[in-house]
């Protein structure tokens, strides 16, 4: 295109530029993003199941130690039915004349004093408040023990060990006078006493009388 020329009054002739529209702006919308984009999710972290080997699954709570060689006494196995043997540990007596021994029973994970009643086939279990019978448990057996009294918690040295709570505190074997009743339980030193298991009910008993090897 030309430029154009006009001329004023003067007759002075003035050139005037080629007229160029301005460039048509460029199309930028949608707009650019302002904030910087995130990195790409990093790979997740792996799970410790994928990790490492899943563990080797265990038959049960591991019992104390029972053989005679290292403690002087033992555990004797048995079921609702059976009779005791000769050496069994007697521990008291039920409210009707009924002979009651030393034993134990796992419940809920835990490996519990139990008192077994022979003549009803059953052991019972104190637990979480209540009274929980048993018909397979483990009796003990030989006789050179004798009962101490205490109270609070308190342990005489050489107390028999019957079993263990989950989180692996020491269970006694103790027992009580309750309505007429001499009847064992399992001493709970963190607690402080010592609970046995009667008329369907959890029982607990400030002073009482543990089981100790001469």
């Amino acid at each position: 295109m030309g430029s154009c020329c006009s001329a004023d009054d003067t007759g002075v002739v003035h050139h005037q530029p080629d007229y160029r529209p301005p460039p048509a702006p460029q199309n930028t919308y949608p707009p650019p993003n302002p904030y910087p984009q995130p990195d790409p999710q990093p790979d997740p972290i792996p799970s410790p199941q994928s990790l490492y080997p899943p563990p080797i699954s265990s038959p049960g709570l591991i019992h104390p130690p029972a053989s005679s060689d290292d403690t002087g006494y033992k555990w004797v196995h048995m079921s609702a039915g059976m009779p005791v043997p000769e050496s069994a540990v007697v521990g008291g007596m039920d409210i009707d004349g009924a002979t009651i021994y030393v034993g134990r029973a796992l419940h809920d994970g835990d490996m519990l004093p139990a008192k077994v009643i022979p003549e009803k086939n059953v052991a019972y279990v104190c637990h979480g408040g209540h009274e929980i019978a048993k018909h397979v448990f483990e009796v003990l057996t030989k006789s050179d023990f004798h009962w101490v009294f205490a109270s609070s918690g308190h342990i005489p040295p050489n107390a028999v060990i019957a079993g263990q709570t989950q989180d692996g505190e020491p269970l006694y074997v103790g027992r009580a006078m309750h309505e007429g009743s001499q009847t064992i339980g399992k001493v709970q030193q963190s607690h402080g006493c010592l609970y046995i298991p009667f008329d369907g009910q959890e029982i607990s008993h400030r002073d009482y009388e543990v089981l100790v090897m001469h």
